[in-house]
């Protein structure tokens, strides 16, 4: 027999070795049949323990039923514009691309002392185009700034410049101006299956976001954006949850698939002013309008002494 017949023969007898080892691998799995765990839950009251985290919030509730959305952003009419400017105790205006409403006060709007959310909104509505559509979202103090978030669907859009209401406030607690960007009509792309609070919360301790000693004190749920905000074209929102530690940190997790962010409204509100509602202003201001020049001005001194510290 030549050799290469027998190396021939080496090499197939190999071949079929390989083979039935490799069967009797892939059976020995199946018959072990071992699922792989789930440890997303298993273990988040013995690890919220060993960190003396606690949740005082109520996080038994029903996991929603919510939809993946899709919207624009809307372009302001003058119609709007008009309407706004019938009340004499403000002056409106629209961007040069109509996406962003401007308002200043005739006079200063006094905040009362101690001010919840529901006496803002009843403060600031009748000002407002289509103000039952926002709901309080926050006050930042360092900035001195209140915003109130777009619903939709029932629900608020968190954190998305193009549906917020921006409210500036100066030194002796007055709203001078305000700022306005909104959502067009929207449309849902499926239903998700949803994630419990618990598992966003473990999410959030697995992303390092919660420290010893926290204290989980409100989950509700609404919409953020599942990619960077765009400056033109549609936007997809996901469910998510808002987590608040403390009553004075929040925290967003997307619902579905557990992504978790930052509520960080001081840095945020900085680079959105900076990048863009201020980019719009200074076109107006080259057409010589007073109104762009004293928000200039009002948006300018809030965030100089934070640019650096959001870059």
């Amino acid at each position: 027999m030549r050799w290469s017949h027998i190396k021939t023969l080496f090499i197939l007898s190999f071949l079929v070795l390989n083979g039935y080892l490799l069967y009797q691998f892939i059976s020995k799995q199946d018959e072990m049949n071992i699922p792989e765990l789930d440890t997303s839950n298993m273990d988040l009251d013995e690890e919220l323990r060993e960190e003396n985290i606690t949740i005082s919030a109520d996080v038994d509730f029903e996991v929603p039923e919510l939809s993946y959305i899709s919207s624009a952003q809307k372009k302001f009419t003058g119609s709007e514009i008009s309407n706004l400017n019938d009340n004499k105790d403000i002056k409106a205006e629209k961007t040069l691309d109509s996406k962003l409403l401007i308002v200043e006060f005739s006079s200063p709007l006094k905040i009362p002392d101690n001010a919840d959310e529901e006496t803002l909104s009843s403060l600031v509505s009748p000002y407002i185009l289509d103000a039952s559509d926002f709901s309080f979202g926050a006050w930042d103090d360092d900035l001195n700034i209140i915003v109130f978030f777009q619903n939709k669907e029932g629900h608020p859009i968190y954190l998305n410049r193009h549906a917020m209401l921006t409210f500036y406030v100066n030194d002796n607690n007055e709203i001078t101006h305000y700022t306005q960007t909104m959502l067009g009509e929207t449309d849902t792309q499926g239903s998700p299956t949803l994630n419990t609070p618990k598992i966003a919360i473990s999410s959030l301790l697995q992303s390092r976001y919660l420290n010893a000693e926290d204290d989980i004190t409100d989950v509700s749920y609404g919409y953020y954006s599942r990619i960077a905000e765009a400056e033109e074209g549609t936007q997809v929102f996901a469910p998510t949850y808002k987590i608040t530690v403390d009553d004075e940190r929040d925290y967003f997790v997307n619902a579905a698939e557990s992504s978790t962010y930052s509520g960080n409204y001081k840095d945020y509100l900085v680079k959105m002013l900076e990048d863009n509602y201020l980019r719009k202003l200074y076109l107006m201001a080259d057409e010589d309008d007073s109104l762009a020049d004293n928000l200039i001005s009002v948006i300018e001194n809030k965030i100089e002494p934070f640019r650096s510290e959001s870059e």
